[in-house]
This record gives C-alpha cells, sequence and structure tokens, in this order.
C-alpha cells in the first residue's frame, strides 16, 4: 500500500536506508539525504543561474551584421555572433537539468513507496509552475494597451493559456511583447503530460526505454522539418518534439548515474565547463542553428543539435557534485529564483533600452556599443532581479509551501 507524505516523514533514516540503499548513500555538494529524504544539489542551482545568464545575453548582446567586416574583424564578428546565439542553447539546459532532477525525484519515490503518486505530481507542477506563469501572462496582455508594440494577438494570448506557445510561435514566428520567452514553459508542461505515467508503469527500465527511443524520433523531426524550406531553424527551434531530446539526455544522465555522484579533479571538471561551452558555440557557429536567414541542410541541424546536447551534458557533469566551497550561496540563491529571472528578464531588457534610448544618442564604434550594451544590461539584470526576489518571496513561496504537502521525496528548502 502507497503511503502518504505524512507518513513518510515518520521513517527513520535506518528504515529508508533499508528499503532504499541507492538513495540513502548518493550526496551533492554540501548536501546529504537526511531524516526527511531530501534530495538536493546546490550545485545544480548554480547551473541553472548559468542556463539563465546564458539566455539573458542572447537577447540583451546587441546583434552583429558580419558581411559589414572584413579581415580579423570580420572573424571577431563572427565569433561574437556565435557567442550571443549559442547563449539561447541555455533553454535546452534548463530542460535537460529540469529532467535530470524530476527523474530522480520519480524513481527514489517509486523506491521509497513502491509508485509513482501521479495526482500528487501533477498538483506539484501546477503550484511551482502556474502561479507565476498565469500572472505574467496577464500582466503581459495588459502590457499591451499600455505599449502599443507589445500588443498580445488573442490568438498567441489563447496559444500560451493552454500550454501551446511554442506551436503557434513556430507557425507564426515570435512578438516583440514580454510573454516571448514562455514559449518553452509550454513544452515542458506537454512532456510532463506522460512522464510521471512512463516512470510509475516501467519503472527505471521504461524510462530509459522511452529517453533512448526519443532521441532517434527528435532526430527525424529535425531531419523532416529542415527539408521544410526557408524558416526551418524557427520551426525545428520550437519544435516539442526536437527539445524533447534534451529531456532525454537529462533522464538517460538520472538514471545512468545511478544516484552516484562524480568525483571529478578541478581540473577534469574545468574542461568539461569549458568543452561544453565551446561546443555550443561551434554548434551555432558553424551550423548556423539559430541563424534564420541562414537554412542549412539536414546534416547539419543534426550534427549542430548533438553537439549542442553533448554540451549540456558535458556541463552538468562538470557541475553535478561540485565541492561546497566553489558554490558560492549568492549564485544559489539566484538559481533559486531563476524561473522568475527567466519570466522576467524579456520585459526588464525592453524597459530599459526604451529608457536607453531616450536619454543616450545612437552609439558610434565598437567600444561605445559596448559600454552602452554592458551598461543596459546591468541595469536590466538588476531590475530582473529585484522583480524575480519579489515574486519569489511574496508569490511563488506561499504556493511552495502548499507544494511541499504533496511532495514524498524532498528537494530544495522553500
Amino acid at each position: 500500500m502507497a503511503t502518504g507524505p505524512s507518513e513518510l516523514r515518520n521513517i527513520s533514516i535506518e528504515e529508508v536506508a533499508k528499503a532504499t540503499p541507492r538513495v540513502a548513500s548518493a550526496d551533492c555538494a554540501s548536501s546529504k539525504l537526511h531524516s526527511d529524504r531530501r534530495y538536493y544539489c546546490p550545485e545544480l542551482d548554480v547551473l541553472r543561474f548559468f542556463a539563465f545568464v546564458s539566455v539573458f545575453f542572447f537577447h540583451g548582446l546587441p546583434g552583429v551584421e558580419i558581411a559589414n567586416h572584413s579581415g580579423w574583424s570580420r572573424l571577431a564578428a563572427w565569433g561574437f555572433r556565435s557567442f550571443k546565439e549559442a547563449g539561447s542553447f541555455g533553454v535546452c539546459l534548463f530542460f535537460l537539468l529540469s529532467s535530470f532532477l524530476i527523474t530522480q525525484l520519480l524513481m527514489r519515490e517509486r523506491l521509497s513507496t513502491g509508485t509513482v503518486h501521479v495526482k500528487a505530481f501533477y498538483i506539484r507542477r501546477i503550484l511551482r509552475i502556474w502561479p507565476l506563469y498565469f500572472v505574467f501572462l496577464l500582466l503581459g496582455y495588459l502590457f499591451g494597451f499600455v505599449v502599443p508594440e507589445w500588443r498580445v494577438q488573442a490568438s498567441r494570448l489563447t496559444a500560451f493559456l493552454v500550454l501551446l506557445g511554442n506551436w503557434y510561435v513556430a507557425a507564426f514566428g515570435m512578438a516583440p511583447n514580454p510573454i516571448a520567452p514562455l514559449w518553452s514553459i509550454s513544452i515542458e508542461e506537454q512532456f510532463y503530460l506522460t512522464w510521471p505515467w512512463l516512470a510509475k508503469a516501467g519503472g527505471r527500465r521504461g524510462v530509459l526505454v522511452s529517453s533512448a527511443l526519443l532521441l532517434p524520433v527528435s532526430c527525424l523531426a529535425i531531419y523532416f522539418i529542415s527539408r521544410s524550406g526557408r524558416g526551418a531553424s524557427q520551426a525545428i527551434w520550437f519544435s516539442s518534439i526536437v527539445q524533447f531530446e534534451f529531456f532525454a539526455l537529462g533522464a538517460l544522465m538520472a538514471l545512468l548515474l545511478k544516484d552516484r555522484v562524480p568525483r571529478w579533479s578541478n581540473g577534469l571538471r574545468l574542461c568539461f565547463l569549458i568543452v561544453g561551452a565551446v561546443l555550443w558555440i561551434a554548434a551555432e557557429g558553424f551550423f548556423h542553428l539559430r541563424e534564420s536567414v541562414l537554412d542549412s541542410g539536414p546534416l547539419s541541424y543534426l550534427i549542430g543539435y548533438q553537439l549542442v546536447g553533448l554540451g549540456c551534458v558535458l556541463l552538468l557533469i562538470g557541475f553535478l557534485g561540485m565541492r561546497p566551497e566553489w558554490v558560492p550561496r549568492q549564485l544559489v540563491y539566484l538559481g533559486k529564483i531563476s524561473y522568475g529571472l527567466y519570466v522576467f528578464h524579456y520585459l526588464c531588457l525592453d524597459v530599459v533600452s526604451m529608457a536607453f534610448g531616450r536619454f543616450f544618442s545612437p552609439a558610434h564604434g565598437i567600444l561605445a556599443v559596448a559600454i552602452q550594451s554592458l551598461s543596459g544590461m546591468s541595469l536590466a539584470l538588476l531590475l530582473t532581479t529585484m522583480l524575480a526576489t519579489f515574486s519569489y518571496r511574496y508569490l511563488e513561496q506561499p504556493f511552495l509551501r502548499l507544494k511541499e504537502r504533496f511532495t514524498f521525496i524532498q528537494s530544495r528548502g522553500v
């Protein structure tokens, strides 16, 4: 018989160790499995913040037209553009990390209680994602009455309300309104419609087989979409089936590690992180995954997305198990509020851009552009952090406390 959350909290650590030896032996950075069976790796909050910063750079850094440069200047422009566009792969890292953690928790829950409580899973997802998501959708809609450029069409709003925003964007393109980045939430929620059912019915083997099958399915989706012609890069990027590759990789990492935490040397970890970031830049620089003007062939897209996936995996194993002294509390907190950071950053970048447009004349020269861009991005990041902190404290925390009532394996504290 399955036990409820309140009953689980009364189980001693000795009983848990006998029933689930793998769970009881795992630890991450400075946190271990306590009597409430908490599974929390603070270093992964730092990785989550890194994913956000990558997306922030992608949206905040100015664009560069490579054709306007020549010689060494052209090479520098190519490198800068590749770095900027590669920042968008922070979304893929979010997907992989989310799947890694949730798969870990589902497997632990199944081992501890004998089943996966699907209803409780969906309640937890709703309480974590929906309050901020729907509040911001409403705000984004209302902003459109104040700033005409931000006006949201009824059809677009409807698609985002029913969590199909990514498919709408794939068909009709992005719009310059604050809700634009929320397309990724739609993909995440779509993926988790089936995942707890697979974990419940098939356990580790079922999740392993499903994850392994998703990889070739994602490649097939890339192949067929890439043959559709102009605009394929955007259609591929916003496709749920394509992005499911990163959820599959995260789940596979959770299963293959089997609760073990890598004990790499600092030098090897640094190599993983550098190579992971270089793979992102190479994927964009050579295969143009995010450049809408350049439609590469199927082989380029296939190779590029596999490089992004491998880069995400290397970043994960580079961070996982990192020593406590390498995990600053400030960055852990920023990772903790990264959902709010992601939701608000596009709005803050737009607001700061409007303000800078009024008080500063257009910059000329690389140095002037760099100073203005960094100043604007710094101000936008500060504003984003303030809004995310406020949101976490007054909007998200009450729902997170309620979420704990439906939690069987404790993770990060509220």
